[in-house]
């Protein structure tokens, strides 16, 4: 099933003008009415805070100061407490290649720690380089201020109005006003009236103004997703992986995640002595094929790459054709052209070379011989 990596601020109080502290966090119906939509269309929803800390609900909307009635505040209630958000996921550990989509409710929380979160630029960065869902809510679009100014220049979007917040937000005690600074920052705002239904749609970039705006911008997002040729849902892994790629000679598993293309690599277990097989993502270099021995960005290479330093002559499959490769390590002259090669692919290789004090090596496997077919 596609998968979506819901954020939530982390914050319980927003700094005012005046320097005092106001009470929030997250807009109760936002979160459950967006969740509901989401998971009864079969979408799968994961919900990350910074610092994996618990989000707090913004009291006001429980009651009727957020124009909530208390049967609404009821169900909200309900729903939000069977979600069990004692226990987010860190922000700071999410991969972003394991999602679909990222989707950001609002409430005035996310304008003190979502609005400038390396985090989430990092997340969001990743999202709308792979064309994939970026939803924000009300004034979840704060999130986007994470983004370098490049990455919303013209783009459409709604959010939260000025005039909606001196109407019923925080007006002048606000410490800014969250349209004015997304247009501010080169993106170009479309709204409704206030308090109106209103989600624009400019590619995977989906935008809701108000609460009133929640389903609508879930629902939005759930047709976004139909649209996914290879998100996870069609997912491969491990030695399912490589057993439905050798099957059906890379017609099923040559390409994964978001258009990423993978080879089979053969090789010789260092230690064992016996067949080993690697399903890999690869990038064409000339006549060579690149791989990266990132293994996440642990500490210790992985597997295969200590195979290839004791036996590099070995076997590569590239869909229904068995290439002999020999397998040696980029120069340090040839790396930076290959390494952007490769994070163009996948862009998390950058964050797995930042989690580590390891040089992770791009591997080049260079054809020795002619190609057979599988």
């Amino acid at each position: 099933m596609a998968k979506i990596l819901m954020v939530l601020s982390a914050a319980d109080s927003l700094t005012l003008a005046d320097g005092t502290a106001h009470p929030t966090g997250y807009w109760a119906e936002e979160v459950a009415r967006s969740h509901q939509v989401l998971t009864e269309a079969g979408i799968a929803v994961d919900i990350a805070t910074p610092g994996g800390q618990a989000p707090t609900v913004d009291p006001v909307s429980l009651d009727e100061r957020g124009g909530v009635s208390e049967q609404d505040a009821a169900e909200y209630r309900k729903y939000l407490a069977a979600l069990d958000l004692d226990q987010p996921k860190d922000l700071a550990r999410v991969s972003g290649p394991d999602y679909d989509g990222v989707y950001l409710p609002g409430g005035h929380a996310p304008m003190t720690d979502l609005a400038d979160n390396a985090d989430l630029r990092r997340i969001l960065g990743r999202a709308l380089r792979k064309d994939q869902v970026v939803a924000t809510l009300c004034h979840g679009a704060a999130g986007l201020l994470s983004l370098p100014a490049e990455d919303l220049s013209e783009r459409r979007i709604t959010a939260f109005t000025d005039e909606e917040e001196n109407q019923g937000g925080l007006g002048e005690r606000s410490p800014w006003f969250l349209a004015g600074r997304l247009a501010e920052r080169g993106a170009a705002l479309e709204t409704g009236a206030a308090w109106s239904d209103t989600v624009v749609v400019d590619g995977k970039l989906i935008t809701g103004q108000n609460p009133a705006s929640s389903a609508s911008t879930a629902q939005a997002v759930v047709e976004a997703l139909k649209d996914i040729p290879n998100g996870t849902a069609r997912d491969l892994h491990g030695p399912a992986h490589i057993q439905r790629y050798r099957q059906t000679k890379g017609e099923d598993g040559y390409f994964w995640r978001y258009g990423t293309e993978i080879l089979l690599l053969d090789t010789i277990g260092n230690k064992s002595g016996e067949p080993r097989t690697h399903a890999l993502i690869f990038r064409k270099f000339g006549d060579a094929y690149l791989v990266v021995a990132s293994n996440g960005g642990t500490d210790a290479p992985p597997a295969w790459f200590l195979n290839l330093q004791a036996r590099p002559d070995v076997r590569i499959q590239v869909k229904d054709k068995l290439i002999p490769v020999r397998a040696r390590v980029a120069t340090a002259e040839e790396k930076p052209a290959m390494w952007a090669e490769m994070t163009d692919a996948w862009p998390d290789y950058d964050d797995y070379q930042a989690r580590t004090d390891r040089e992770i090596p791009v591997v080049v496997l260079e054809p020795t011989g002619e190609a057979e077919p599988a």
